[in-house]
């Protein structure tokens, strides 16, 4: 009977043994998951790659990319002006330019120079460009522009022929503008004009 007794007794301790090294399986430490875990997690803070990157370039772009910039500007003045409805902005001799293009016929031209800015609308036939600041200008038929252009008049320039506009070569951007319309055509009333087709004779 006392041999059943020990038998049965040992037989417990066994089980017992064999459950709780199960638990120890099942059920880690906590405190030992929570060591793993963060250790994990300063390894990947310290990668490379989570490293905030510098905005790229369009020299690093990728040419899909450079492909749908390509689609919302060009770099081609005459397309500019083929297309219409472009705002460009480029510079001729080191002068800043900007351009607001209606349409082959129709646009205007500023351009930046020390102490004032020379702007110029081209309007179908005719052609005026003032000083912003002396509020002195010029205006003359298109058509003359080719024997007239690069005289000066009350301190402005005859203005460049439309084609020779359109045909600078220059490094340009220029984007699509909605917000372009008549108004860029309007000519300011405080501005005096003198009519360069009445007083130069070729």
């Amino acid at each position: 009977m006392k041999k059943i007794l020990f038998a049965i007794l040992v037989l417990f301790l066994l089980t017992a043994c064999s459950i709780q090294q199960k638990t120890e399986i099942n059920f880690p430490d906590k405190k030992s998951e929570k060591t793993v875990s963060s250790e994990k997690e300063s390894s990947f803070l310290e990668q490379e790659s989570y490293v905030p990157k510098e905005p790229k370039t369009i020299d690093d772009m990728m040419p899909e990319e450079r492909t749908r910039l390509a689609e919302h500007q060009s770099t081609d003045l005459e397309k500019a002006f083929d297309e219409g409805m472009k705002l460009c902005n480029y510079k001729l001799n080191d002068v800043l330019v900007r351009a607001w293009i209606l349409n082959k016929d129709r646009f205007r031209i500023e351009t930046a120079v020390p102490g004032t800015r020379i702007s110029t609308v081209y309007d179908m036939d005719m052609v005026y460009s003032w000083d912003d600041r002396t509020k002195q200008g010029v205006k003359i038929k298109i058509s003359d522009l080719p024997t007239k252009q690069g005289e000066r008049v009350a301190g402005i320039e005859i203005p460049k022929t439309p084609e020779q506009v359109m045909a600078s070569d220059v490094d340009v951007v220029c984007v699509k503008s909605t917000a372009i319309g008549e108004d860029i055509l309007d000519i300011p009333d405080i501005v005096e004009f003198t009519d360069v087709t009445e007083i130069i004779k070729d």
